[in-house]
């Protein structure tokens, strides 16, 4: 394969990750594929980060969720993780299938603020879609609110695009129906239904970003701070969350994952999984068994991998190991690491590895976890693209360091290396303070 031949497959992102699974609604934490909380207090006078263990999201019960974040002048809760001092975040991603260039989505909150929320001097997002490969240093899609306005927009590989803008309220239950069909042609369309009216918005546009094409949501409250912003212990909360594939097969998970759900409360998970399997197959099935598994997931990760490694071979069987491997790193990613590295290389495991080692948390944050898991991916131009993803960011805040650890791997090919160094060297000049997302 040529050097020129590489680059282009670089640049383009593995349809083989894609989830071939219906879309459907959450009930619980559990039903999406990972919860991104905040981990730290950010102190502005000392520039000073200190661990936290305030739960930003919680389910309040009938599939309302509450993302909440804390800011004063003296502190304020951080962006996961990260030492980033100018960001809070409490959001959950993924509910279903990942979006691929060509798919049209439909992605549904009602939502509602705090009485006394005065949003941010930045932005301040509710939704987002997020590419998963490519470049996503900056969201597809987002919904937002500054003053009394919200605001969708996107953020494609050409200029942004306002699609609708509208009021609301405090203390107000508001429902945003956002459709976006991505495509890097002229035949993507970006459609807003607010409250049940008709949908309103672009179409006949390019919609998506640079060498992406495969997307998944967010939803909860991701904003700007700094010192004397004016906004205070805030929180948004969604219910009727959803993501549905245009033209897929519907789904219907709501009565099985309550019932389950309820089950699992009053009994234990292994019985309301039971339960479960029970019933009839159907696509509502299959989610409600995915959810049980990574609510168990939530308190014993490892029985709940197991558990999921027993489903029969296939996309359910990926998904739930997907949910559950998220869960278990958030809290112990050396065990989690550990069942990794005893598993892969393995085909079936690759959509796992690449979005573990290209999570915002590793590849920013813990990168040392991110280059370790790199060389677990099977297929060899996937792992080509998994090293650029990682190794792009790196070069960006030590150049010297990234490309002497590509030069020394013995993961890639040295064409494969020349053509990741080649990638990189085209997409950003080395030096230049890395995005975040």
């Amino acid at each position: 394969m040529t050097q020129r031949r590489l680059i282009c497959c670089l640049l383009v992102a593995a349809g083989t990750m894609a989830r071939s699974l219906p879309g459907a609604t959450a009930t619980g934490l559990s039903s999406f594929a990972a919860i991104e909380e905040s981990l730290v207090k950010y102190f502005p006078a000392t520039t000073r980060f200190e661990p936290d263990t305030f739960a930003n999201i919680t389910d309040v019960g009938g599939g309302t969720f509450r993302m909440a974040l804390r800011y004063s002048s003296d502190w304020w809760d951080g962006d996961r993780d990260t030492t980033n001092p100018d960001r809070q975040r409490a959001e959950v991603k993924g509910l279903g299938p990942t979006q691929l260039d060509g798919d049209t989505f439909e992605y549904s909150t009602t939502w509602r603020a705090n009485a006394t929320f005065r949003g941010s001097n930045g932005f301040c997002h509710l939704f987002q879609l997020k590419a998963i490969n490519g470049d996503s240093s900056m969201p597809l899609v987002t919904l937002s609110i500054r003053g009394n306005t919200a605001t969708v927009e996107a953020n494609p590989a050409g200029p942004k695009i306002v699609a609708r803008q509208f009021p609301w309220k405090p203390a107000t239950w508001q429902t945003v129906r956002i459709r976006i069909k991505t495509s890097p042609n002229a035949d993507g369309e970006l459609l807003i239904s607010v409250d049940g009216d008709d949908f309103q918005g672009k179409t006949g546009v390019a919609m998506s970003r640079p060498a992406a094409n495969e997307y998944r949501p967010k939803w909860g409250l991701y904003r700007k701070a700094g010192i004397k912003f004016p906004m205070g212990d805030d929180h948004v909360e969604h219910k009727n969350i959803s993501a549905e594939k245009v033209g897929a097969p519907a789904i219907d998970n709501l009565a099985l994952e309550n019932e389950a759900r309820r089950r699992a409360k009053s009994t234990s998970p292994e019985k309301a999984l039971a339960w479960l399997e029970a019933q009839p197959a159907t696509g509502g099935r299959d989610f409600a068994v995915r959810s049980i598994i990574a609510l168990w997931a939530e308190s014993q990760p490892a029985a709940a991998m197991v558990r999921a490694d027993a489903l029969p071979a296939g996309p359910n069987r990926g998904a739930a190991r997907d949910q559950v491997f998220t869960r278990w790193a958030d809290q112990d990613v050396t065990a989690a690491a550990r069942w990794l590295h005893t598993r892969a290389p393995s085909a079936e495991l690759d959509s796992l590895v690449w979005l573990f080692a290209t999570d915002t948390t590793y590849r920013y944050v813990r990168r040392p976890v991110a280059l370790a898991a790199l060389p677990l991916i099977k297929d060899s131009e996937l792992r080509a693209r998994a090293f650029a993803h990682v190794v792009e960011i790196w070069s960006r805040q030590d150049a010297a360091a990234a490309a002497d650890f590509l030069e020394k791997t013995d993961a890639l090919s040295t064409p494969q290396k020349k053509a990741v160094a080649a990638m990189i060297k085209s997409r950003h000049s080395p030096g230049t303070p890395a995005p975040t997302p």
